[in-house]
């Protein structure tokens, strides 16, 4: 047993979309066909459970679903999918998106550079009182999206919508992010939190990378999110992930933050498989990818090595 245990870990697999057909320059979505091939994967080779598990000991290697930021399509997609398999899932919710028309930053992104004016052959960023200009269209859009996103991200939220109505403003062209790239209303949270399979957990305010925000702002973020949230759906939210979650996009402030405002644990995207000794406010997560069953499979074979 004493081996067993040591061996056999919880793996947590990140997630953020389920949708088909759709514009994906970040790599966010899985095809729901996909996404349920993974699931059942799941169930063959591990056991699903919750965050509330991660922790304690357990023969059988454990696995938990997690899901980021809070789009619509985790309440239109990926629950049904999910309830139909029987595979609890944890949706990490941004609070300040709740019934907002604007959606998320980076998807604003993603339609200003593909409605980018042919003429325009850079990109300039007021950022910090400075100009910030960058080259546009040498290697392809996702080149592109990359570049503007490390500009923008140690950014407060509220200054990169700033910027991206700027240069709205300066190329004359729309900003809406798609239409398949909704978010949760606060009726859709409470649909998500009814269901027996989902578990909702914090994903702070408005998904600002925490590492470059004072304490008070991180403790804000990160507090404000579990009481929006709670209130909305009235039961208690004990489960929270860092945005973006690499070990440069939190620090050592935000761990002691999320632990003061009483969350049970908190999930980075830092590669690794979680085991009863780790933190369990630094928990590992493996990113999934628009694999098919085979791939799939075959990636859980080297994460359960690696």
């Amino acid at each position: 047993m004493r081996s067993s245990v040591r061996r056999n870990g919880t793996l947590i697999l990140c997630y953020h979309r389920v949708a088909e057909d759709v514009d994906d320059p970040f790599y966010l979505c899985v095809r729901p066909g996909n996404f349920a091939a993974h699931l059942e994967e799941l169930l063959r080779s591990r056991e699903p459970s919750t965050l509330a598990d991660v922790s304690v000991p357990s023969r059988r290697p454990r696995v938990v679903v997690t899901f980021d930021d809070g789009y619509r399509d985790n309440l239109t997609n990926a629950l049904p999918i999910a309830e139909s398999k029987g595979v609890p899932v944890t949706f990490f919710v941004t609070s300040g998106i709740l019934g907002s028309h604007d959606g998320f930053w980076w998807d604003r992104l993603g339609t200003l550079l593909r409605a980018r004016p042919p003429q325009m052959g850079a990109i300039d960023l007021p950022v910090g009182g400075r100009n910030v200009r960058l080259p546009l269209g040498s290697s392809g859009i996702r080149a592109d999206l990359d570049a503007v996103r490390r500009h923008l991200l140690p950014l407060r939220v509220t200054e990169i919508e700033r910027v991206l109505d700027a240069v709205s403003e300066h190329w004359q062209v729309g900003s809406a992010p798609p239409p398949d790239a909704g978010t949760l209303t606060p009726e859709d949270l409470r649909q998500l939190a009814a269901s027996e399979t989902a578990t909702i957990g914090a994903h702070t305010v408005d998904h600002v990378r925490l590492q470059d925000r004072s304490s008070q702002e991180q403790q804000d973020a990160i507090a404000g999110s579990k009481g929006a949230l709670e209130q909305s759906i009235g039961r208690a939210v004990p489960h929270f992930a860092y945005p973006f979650g690499g070990r440069d996009d939190f620090d050592d402030r935000s761990v002691d933050a999320v632990r003061s405002a009483g969350f049970d644990t908190a999930c980075t995207t830092i590669p690794g498989t979680a085991r009863p000794s780790t933190d369990p406010y630094r928990l590992p997560r493996r990113v999934v990818m628009d694999w098919g069953r085979l791939r799939f499979r075959v990636q859980m074979q080297r994460w359960r090595v690696g």
